[in-house]
């Protein structure tokens, strides 16, 4: 133990007595802990950006669309849409299936007394709420009764109640689409954007949204052939490429196949879209670190480097402790300490110089950096194996030098 204590404070002073070398030794540590510790808490927040705009659809949740993969393969197929017969024999026929939402949209001319603009209108049911982070503000949303008998009631969005009624509860109140009056039932909570860089922007959906039932949408201007979008939740998650099957079969029944061989519709899983979107970002993200640990792979051929030459400098002293019966152990256990101190202490300062990029990027960029305390232990722990490699060659070639020559070098 006093040994490795005169041994810790030898490798202190050699560090301490060429500044200039140890502080280019260091950089590139720094340099490559910081990169890899940033790029992958980069890639973990734009992951967080990316999950933020799937968090109304949860992993049982199912989306049926026309089949536009194998559309794109074969144009002569004719599209077809699932239509309000479809609807009621999945509700029938599937009972794995627990919610089903149609889902249409259209933009057009809304007036109050003193406003008017265009504005994108959705139809859909009670249902709807189920798939969709829906937060009312006050109010309530529409029925399954006022769907079915084709109510003019509707939710609308918190920069819709600022334009069309500035300063007044909008419920109870009316405005005009369509040519029609409908009564505001339902205000949303206005959802703020987080982050500048998104893949949308709520002020351009749900704080300008408006949401009528399904039925008096179609009634005042039709569903144009049916519906290109129907959301559904399944009961039971373990089960649902069963429930994936049986839908297909129910739609092929009333739809028919192409060249009787291809569905006319597809099935896309919230579950297996989550999944993919992990993939994709971890896959960038490793790839961006692994680049990025290439400036640490540089960084350790430079401390081997610098350590060969601090060998040679020291080869003199070298010969002289071997004299006084210094054993090839405490030479090559000085050598491995300062590497080791070097790249550990590097890695620490790495560490920090991480923590503060990530301030400025999220303070200037808007793009936010998640951390994982995991992958800094790691990346610290990585730059003292890197030292600890890096100064292997050199400590054991300083404690394989003969005395007697090192004694004669000049």
């Amino acid at each position: 133990m006093i040994m490795f204590r005169i041994l810790f404070s030898e490798a202190i002073s050699a560090i301490a007595s060429n500044k200039s070398r140890t502080f280019l030794t260091l950089l590139g540590i720094v340099i490559g802990i910081a990169s890899v510790i940033t790029v992958i808490a980069a890639g973990n927040g734009g992951k967080s950006i990316i999950m933020k705009e799937f968090q109304g659809l949860s992993p049982d949740t199912i989306y049926l669309s026309p089949n536009y993969r194998d559309w794109q393969n074969n144009h002569s197929f004719r599209i077809d849409k699932i239509n309000d017969k479809d609807i009621d024999d999945l509700e029938k026929y599937v009972p794995q299936i627990k919610d089903i939402a149609p889902v249409i949209s259209m933009s057009t001319i809304v007036k109050t007394a003193d406003n008017q603009e265009k504005v994108s209108i959705t139809g859909t049911n009670n249902n709807y709420i189920n798939f969709v982070e829906y937060k009312l503000d006050y109010g309530r949303i529409f029925s399954r009764n006022e769907v079915k008998y084709q109510a003019k009631v509707a939710i609308i969005g918190s920069l819709i109640a600022d334009k069309f009624f500035p300063g007044i509860n909008p419920a109870g109140k009316y405005f005009t689409a369509f040519g029609t009056p409908f009564q505001v039932i339902g205000v949303l909570k206005r959802k703020e954007k987080s982050n500048s860089i998104s893949l949308s922007d709520p002020d351009k959906g749900y704080n300008n949204s408006i949401v009528i039932p399904i039925g008096v949408f179609k009634r005042l201007f039709g569903n144009r052939g049916g519906y290109s979008e129907v959301l559904a939740k399944v009961k039971d998650i373990s089960k649902t490429n069963e429930t994936k099957k049986i839908i297909l079969s129910v739609l092929a029944k009333n739809h028919g196949k192409w060249d009787n061989k291809y569905d006319k519709f597809m099935i896309i899983e919230m579950k297996e879209q989550i999944g993919m979107i992990n993939k994709v970002t971890g896959s960038v993200t490793i790839g961006v670190a692994l680049l990025a640990g290439i400036a640490l792979l540089v960084a350790a051929i430079g401390i081997m480097n610098i350590m060969l030459v601090s060998v040679k400098e020291r080869t003199r002293e070298i010969g002289i402790r071997k004299a006084l019966g210094a054993k090839r152990t405490h030479i090559m256990l000085q050598f491995l300490i300062e590497t080791i101190l070097l790249c550990g202490g590097g890695g620490l300062l790495g560490l920090g110089i991480s923590f503060l990029a990530s301030f400025l990027i999220g303070r200037f960029a808007h793009w936010p950096l998640i951390f994982n305390p995991v992958t800094a232990i790691i990346a610290v722990i990585l730059s003292v194996i890197t030292g600890l490699l890096s100064g292997l060659y050199p400590a054991t070639r300083a404690a394989k030098l003969p005395p007697h020559e090192a004694l004669r070098y000049e």
